[in-house]
Parts: C-alpha cells; sequence; structure tokens
C-alpha cells in the first residue's frame, strides 16, 4: 500500500507541476501580448529616425545656406555617394527663404529633393513621395499612412501617425 500512496504522490506533484507551468505560461503569454501590442510598429520607428535626420540636415543645410551668404543653390557632397563611380556633388536648390526646394513643384521633385538631402533614394517603395501644391510642401508617408511634412516656406517639418 505504501508504493501505492508514493506513486499517487508523484502522479499528484507532477499534475501540480504543469498545472503552475500552465499558469505561469499564460500570464506571461497575457503580459507578453499586453506588451507588444502597445509598441510601435517598425516601420514607424524607422519613419521616426527618418523624421530626425530630415530635420537634422535641413538645420546643416541651413547653417551653411547662412554661412555662405545665402545662396541660390548649395553644393553637398554625402558620404553615402563616395562609393560610386559616377559621384556628382548633390546641388540643392534654396528658396528665398533660405529652405531646400525641390527642383520641380510635383511628387518626382519631392523624391529628388530626398535623395538630395538624405543620400538616398527612396526604395522599395517603403516611403511615398507626394506634392501638395496648396501648402507648397513634400509629404513622406508610409502605406499605413505615417509620415512627416516638410513645408518649404517656413522649414517646418511635422511627424504624422494614424493610430
Amino acid at each position: 500500500m505504501q508504493r501505492q500512496q508514493q506513486a499517487e504522490h508523484k502522479l499528484l506533484r507532477g499534475y501540480g507541476c504543469m498545472v503552475t507551468l500552465t499558469l505561469v505560461l499564460v500570464i506571461v503569454a497575457v503580459i507578453g501580448i499586453k506588451y507588444f501590442s502597445r509598441l510601435p510598429p517598425l516601420s514607424t520607428a524607422t519613419l521616426e529616425q527618418q523624421h530626425s535626420r530630415w530635420v537634422n540636415v535641413l538645420a546643416m543645410v541651413r547653417a551653411q545656406w547662412l554661412s555662405l551668404g545665402k545662396p541660390s543653390q548649395l553644393q553637398l557632397t554625402w558620404q553615402a555617394f563616395a562609393h560610386l563611380s559616377h559621384h556628382q556633388p548633390s546641388v540643392v536648390t534654396m528658396n528665398e527663404f533660405g529652405w531646400p526646394a525641390p527642383p520641380s513643384p510635383d511628387a518626382q521633385g519631392c523624391q529628388q529633393l530626398w535623395l538630395q538631402l538624405m543620400g538616398t533614394e527612396l526604395k522599395d517603395n517603403a516611403l511615398v513621395a507626394e506634392y501638395v501644391a496648396q501648402e507648397n510642401s513634400c509629404n513622406f508617408h508610409t502605406k499605413n499612412g505615417d509620415g512627416f511634412s516638410y513645408q518649404q516656406n517656413f522649414g517646418r517639418v511635422t511627424f504624422l501617425t494614424h493610430y
């Protein structure tokens, strides 16, 4: 009889461990789901980095424009282009307010302005460039609608999210 009691005791202890483990896994899963659902999507985090980079580049270009006596065009050389054999410095047209302007007032011009200021092209349609004539601005947005707007007359960069 003692062996049967020991076997039952081991069995009950095994069931107890399984129930405890199941409860811990359920609690960890619930906490994990709540935590990860609150994190912004990866594309939004990358977009925030691009937004910050855009703002910093605008500040540098504006400072260079002021230090050179407010020319109508600035020549920018980016390290990212150094590996290209047909490397040409990027020439940015500055508007009368001292902010970089796209070569043409359309989406293509905004894409070219991105290339001139950021040193890279808009790849894989991760960001889409769009020109808004009423605001004289270039909007760069992802497929989910998040993005930022660059108003050329004021140098204002506004981060836009759609949560």
